[in-house]
């Protein structure tokens, strides 16, 4: 095989590379629109995507004091979960299963 078969196989093959690699999904870095979840609840935005194992919910406080929110899930058992954040505080929290309600005490705690 000649220099100019040699480089015309490679040009092939890394096309043929990067057409798999362009079409393959990226995983969880990318999520669909309907996945995506968003809401406010008192001094809170928030927001969560479907996952395949657990759920990260994101907030924000939005209130000048210190706040919490909390929510449950569809757990059978221990389906609470609770977080404190400062004012103007941002954080997240990770669930085991689908959020169902939120909740927001301005001033409370966990």
């Amino acid at each position: 095989m000649n220099l100019k078969q040699r480089l015309s196989v490679i040009a092939a093959c890394s096309a043929a590379i990067l057409g798999i690699a362009a079409g393959a999904p990226a995983g969880a870095a990318t999520m669909s629109a309907d996945s995506v979840h968003r809401g406010s609840v008192g001094c809170f935005n928030y927001s969560w995507a479907d996952g395949d194992a657990t759920y990260t919910i994101y907030y924000h406080n939005t209130c000048t004091v210190k706040s919490a929110i909390a929510g449950t899930t569809n757990a059978l058992f221990n389906n609470k979960w609770c977080a404190n954040v400062a004012a103007d505080g941002k954080g997240h929290t990770v669930v085991y299963n689908k959020p169902l309600t939120f909740a927001s005490a301005r001033g409370g705690s966990c």
